[in-house]
């Protein structure tokens, strides 16, 4: 009788290891699952144009707010070699290229590209993630050798993203 009791037991025993494990896979899978909100792929301008990330949103706004024509993401062909351009000034027949990723493989991309642009002198501006701090005063001695319709920049600080304003003015 001793032995079927050790028996049942041990299988008890067995049951609820087996239980807890269980239960504590469950806790350990539950707490590896991090929130990962769903991410916009699309953003839409005020002149209609349809960028993918957020950075080519406010420069393409600004090209807006400040006048300038321009074209979004066409391929042009340079020396035999396809370029997708993230902008066109079609008044100067300059390229604007944001660089707004890393990577090994982007950084690659974009020597690539720059290459292709200076060995078919065609004109461009890069664009860096950090010309975005302030777009209204970092931009402009970019563009201002490529384009006549940029208003002139006196004004220095912080300015509303949308209008262009100084925010030091908008907000006293």
């Amino acid at each position: 009788m001793e032995w079927l009791e050790f028996v049942l037991a041990s299988f008890v025993g067995l049951i609820i290891a087996i239980a807890i494990y269980k239960f504590v896979i469950k806790i350990l899978k539950w707490q590896g699952k991090k929130y990962q909100p769903e991410k916009a792929s699309k953003f839409a301008c005020e002149d209609g144009h349809v960028v993918r990330s957020k950075g080519e949103m406010i420069i393409d706004n600004w090209l807006t707010l400040q006048g300038i024509q321009h074209d979004y993401e066409h391929t042009i062909s340079v020396h035999g070699h396809s370029i997708k351009y993230d902008w066109c000034l079609p008044e100067s027949n300059t390229y604007v290229e944001y660089w707004g990723f890393g990577g090994k493989a982007y950084m690659h991309r974009k020597q690539e590209k720059i290459k292709l642009y200076k060995d078919g002198h065609v004109g461009l501006i890069s664009i860096e993630d950090k010309d975005l701090e302030n777009v209204y005063e970092l931009l402009p001695p970019k563009f201002k050798p490529f384009t006549k319709s940029l208003p002139p920049q006196g004004n220095k600080g912080k300015f509303c993203p949308r209008c262009g304003e100084a925010l030091d003015k908008r907000f006293h």
